[in-house]
């Protein structure tokens, strides 16, 4: 038995040394791994970063407008609308006259002959609503030939004028207009995506305004609730000192205090974040010192829901962006129509040659030259060709699929301005209900306070009336930047922001005329 009992000592002496020994290998390993180096750290507590200079007041409306001048989205939108106008000038071309001049001269040398060749060919091409394509033209050349002393000079010119007419294909004011109408139509699209996009800007200049201030009045919240911590601190003291309160019961009212010290570090780099956002936005350095020069101010608003979706189907973009896109595929779906009928084109064309000495004296002789005319018709008929009904079918269910979209997003306005009239009224009455609840926090709290002198309450209670009135300030707050950005948020869905904020787009027509 004894020997038994020896061995099992042994075997446990044997277990802990082999535990003693993997620790001690550990603490070796970990000893020997290198402590992380940053180059970019320095000895010492980290400074706050804080901006240098004056702080700068600013107000909301001066935010909005200096936004639509800095802000990048907006000029990248204006930057756009450049090309958007030449894009539609030279679609407004379409029934211009257009002119071409090509012009070259050659010489050559062959053995003792000596050759030059000048030729200039101006022509003119006009396309008419009606699908006529008319190109006139002028050609006159002068050759030069020197041959062992001897010199010949021979010149031509030619006046042609040819008419192309198409009676069926291609034939049509709807047909051969339908390229200008796309552009007209692209052009409108074009505008409401720029006012889509400043809209958008101003919406998210406006939240982050709100946001810039919640943050600034959080610091205010912060500083009064440390300086009710530290009111209470010192109540401690003076009942300890007169022999009222423990001296153990303190160090609530220090942690208090602690917390409250926190929560104010905290609000400041909130602010400073919204502050970076804010300035981000309105495209102004990032070290500018701002401070906002409005308070959060709420009245209450009413709103008839008819006249709201009303406003709703006049003003948004997306929706009249939808009816530009049916539209569109309206004339896509006439032209590919006509795009399945017969070729069928009239042509006619006159031509006056003349010759003389020289190209000029060639061109002064035309009016007492022979005119040759000439005329035709061609018809080609495809068959068997259904990639002809093809392009018909596509244009046919784009437009399909475009009527349906547009049921779809009429649905959508009509359901997301119910929701935005109904978020409005909720987030007013939770701002009513939540001021109410700071108004009587605050009345709980002082009487509290009074009892807790008069040594009728503990430091537990008005502790937690002191985070009740925190939290109730907050709420409040939160409720009051809910209930202004829920009437941003209405204007978006409305389509009305710029009407809002009384905003012109510097959008006007292009040079030769708008759509």
């Amino acid at each position: 038995m004894g020997a038994a009992y020896g061995t099992v000592l042994g075997g446990i002496a044997t277990l802990a040394m082999l535990m003693l020994g993997l620790l001690t290998l550990g603490a070796g390993v970990a000893q020997g791994q290198p402590l992380p180096a940053r180059s970019y750290a320095e000895p010492g507590a980290p400074p706050l970063p804080t901006a240098q200079g004056p702080e700068l007041p600013l107000t909301l409306p001066e935010a909005v407008y200096l936004g639509l001048r800095q802000n990048p989205a907006v000029r990248n939108a204006y930057l756009q609308r450049v090309l958007d106008k030449f894009n539609l000038r030279v679609a407004e071309s379409l029934f211009s006259p257009k002119g071409n001049i090509v012009a070259s001269i050659s010489a050559d040398r062959t053995g003792p002959g000596l050759n030059g060749n000048a030729r200039l060919t101006p022509t003119v091409q006009l396309l008419t609503p009606l699908g006529t394509a008319i190109n006139f033209g002028w050609d006159v050349g002068q050759r030069a030939q020197r041959q062992s002393g001897d010199g010949l000079l021979a010149g031509n010119s030619a006046l042609t004028l040819t008419v192309i007419q198409p009676l069926l294909k291609g034939a049509g004011y709807d047909v051969a207009t339908a390229p200008l109408r796309q552009a007209r139509l692209e052009e409108r699209y074009n505008q409401l995506r720029l006012k889509s996009t400043v809209a958008d800007t101003v919406t998210e200049i406006v939240r982050a305004y709100h946001q810039f201030i919640q943050a600034r009045q959080q610091i205010a919240l912060a500083r009064g609730a440390l300086s009710r911590a530290r009111e209470l601190e010192a109540t401690n003291q003076a009942l300890i000192r007169a022999g009222r309160m423990a001296e153990a019961e303190l160090v609530q009212a220090q942690a208090t205090t602690v917390n409250q010290e926190l929560a104010l570090l905290q609000a400041e780099n909130a602010f400073d974040a919204a502050r970076l956002h804010l300035l981000a936005l309105l495209g102004l350095d990032l070290n500018t010192r701002i401070a906002p020069a409005d308070r959060l101010t709420a009245e209450p608003v009413r709103v008839e829901l008819e006249t709201v979706c009303a406003l709703a189907f006049d003003n948004r973009p997306d929706y009249l962006a939808q009816l530009i896109a049916i539209e569109a595929a309206r004339i896509g779906l006439d032209v590919a129509k006509n795009q399945r009928l017969w070729d069928l084109t009239l042509n006619a064309g006159v031509n006056v040659p003349g010759s003389g000495r020289t190209g000029w004296r060639s061109t002064e002789r035309l009016p007492n030259t022979k005119t040759d005319l000439r005329a035709g018709v061609q018809l080609n008929i495809p068959i068997n060709d259904p990639a002809i009904e093809r392009q018909e079918v596509q244009a046919t269910i784009g437009l399909r699929q475009g009527e349906v979209q547009l049921e779809q997003l009429r649905a959508q306005v009509d359901r997301q301005v119910r929701d935005g009239v109904r978020g409005l009224d909720a987030a007013w009455r939770r701002y009513t209900l939540s001021r109410r609840a700071r108004e009587l926090a605050e009345r709980t709290l002082e009487a509290e306070t009074i009892r807790l002198r008069a040594g009728r309450s503990s430091n537990f209670q008005v502790v937690s009336f002191q985070d009740q009135l925190r939290v109730a300030e907050n709420a409040e707050l939160a409720a009051l930047v809910g209930y202004l950005d829920a009437l941003v948020a209405l204007d978006q869905q409305l389509g009305t922001t710029l009407d809002t904020w009384r905003i012109q787009l510097n959008d006007g027509p292009p040079n030769g005329g708008g759509p």
